[in-house]
C-alpha cells in the first residue's frame, strides 16, 4: 500500500480547548469542510439536537475562503460539545478527513458531511446497537439522497448486510453492495468504533480511498444495522473531473484513474491482511468476479446512452 502522508501537527489546544480531562464523549462526529458555509449551521444544529448527550463534533477547516469559520465559531461559543479547528493551508479531503478523526476522541466516530442531516435518535439508536453487538465493527442505517430541488432517492433495502461471521461472505457481500446499490452500504459515513479505525491506514492517497478503507473494515470484522431511515445525504451532482481534483494536491490537473487501479488497490488490502491461504485466494477470486461485473455494467450504461443519444436526433 502506497504510505499514508502525516497531517500538520496538533496542539494540545486543539485537541482539548477548555474541555474536562476526565473522560472522552463517548461519540465523536468529525466534520471536515472545506467552503461549507451554505449548510454547515444545518448540519451542525442536526448533530446537536440529538437525543444523546455524550458526544462531540470536530470541525476541522481546510482553509475555507467563504463564511465558514464565521458559522462554525458561532456555535461553538454557544455549545461546549462542537469544536474548531482550522488548516492555513488546504491539505486536499483526504488528508482532512484522516485530521479530524486524529482530532476527535470518542469510543465511536461518524465522519458527517458538511450538507448531510441526522435524525434525533440516531446517536442513541447507533450506540445502542454497538453496545448489544461487542463484536461489530460499525453500524449502518438506512439513509437518504434529497438534492436542491427536494427529490428524494431512497429505497429499503432488504438483502444480505454485511454481518457474516465468516470473512470471505462479508467481503463479497462488501463487494457486491458498493458496485450495485449505493443506498444500502456506506460504511465511510456509518458508526464506527475508534479502535477498528486506529487499526487501519485510514484513509490512503487514493482516488479510491473510500473503498479500501470499506474492504479494510468488513475484513476485521462484521457490521451491525439499524433498519431505520435516520440520516440524510444531501445529493451534489459533480463530474469526477471536478470532485477528484479536491481529494488532494497530487490530483490536481490529473485525470481520473482507470477502474484497473481500484481493483490493484483492493488486492493489495486482501493480501495485506491476515486471512489463511484459502481465504485469499477466494477473496482474490472474488475481486476478479467483480471487476469483470463492473467493466460489463459500465459498458451497458455507455450503450444505452449512446442509443439514448441516437434516438434523439
Amino acid at each position: 500500500m502506497k504510505p499514508r502522508p502525516s497531517v500538520p501537527s496538533v496542539t494540545r489546544s486543539e485537541v482539548d480547548p477548555g474541555l474536562p480531562d476526565e473522560g472522552a464523549p463517548r461519540v465523536s462526529f468529525g466534520l471536515p469542510v472545506r467552503n461549507g458555509e451554505r449548510f454547515l449551521g444545518r448540519a451542525l444544529e442536526s448533530i446537536l439536537a440529538s437525543d444523546f448527550a455524550s458526544l462531540e463534533v470536530v470541525v476541522c477547516d481546510n482553509a475555507s475562503t467563504d463564511g465558514t469559520r464565521d458559522v462554525a465559531t458561532r456555535l461553538a461559543e454557544h455549545d461546549a460539545r462542537v469544536r474548531y479547528v482550522r488548516n492555513d493551508e488546504d491539505i486536499g479531503q483526504i488528508l482532512n478527513f484522516n485530521r479530524v478523526f486524529e482530532l476527535s476522541r470518542g469510543e465511536y466516530f461518524r465522519w458527517i458531511g458538511a450538507d448531510d442531516q441526522l435524525h434525533p435518535t440516531y446517536v442513541s439508536r447507533c450506540v445502542e446497537a454497538l453496545d448489544a453487538h461487542p463484536g461489530a465493527v460499525g453500524v449502518t442505517t438506512l439513509w437518504r439522497l434529497v438534492d436542491d430541488d427536494g427529490k428524494v432517492d431512497f429505497h429499503r433495502y432488504t438483502g444480505p448486510r454485511v454481518d457474516a461471521s465468516d470473512v470471505v461472505a462479508r467481503f463479497r457481500t462488501t463487494l457486491h453492495l458498493l458496485r450495485v446499490d449505493r443506498l444500502a452500504f456506506d460504511p465511510i459515513y456509518s458508526m464506527i468504533r475508534r479502535r477498528e479505525l486506529l487499526a487501519t491506514p485510514l484513509l490512503q492517497i487514493d482516488q479510491w480511498c473510500d473503498r479500501l478503507l470499506a474492504l479494510q473494515l468488513c475484513l476485521r470484522g462484521p457490521w451491525t444495522h439499524v433498519d431505520e431511515v435516520l440520516a440524510t445525504r444531501r445529493e451534489a451532482h459533480e463530474p469526477e473531473a471536478v470532485r477528484v481534483p479536491r481529494f488532494h494536491p497530487l490530483y490536481r490537473g490529473r485525470g481520473v484513474e482507470p477502474l484497473s487501479k481500484l481493483y490493484e488497490g483492493l488486492a493489495r488490502v486482501v493480501r495485506a491482511h491476515p486471512l489463511t491461504p484459502s481465504q485469499r485466494a477466494r477473496c482474490l477470486a472474488w475481486l476478479r468476479i467483480d471487476h469483470v461485473r463492473r467493466e460489463a455494467h459500465l459498458r451497458s450504461r455507455f450503450a444505452a446512452r449512446v442509443v439514448a443519444r441516437l434516438r434523439g436526433r
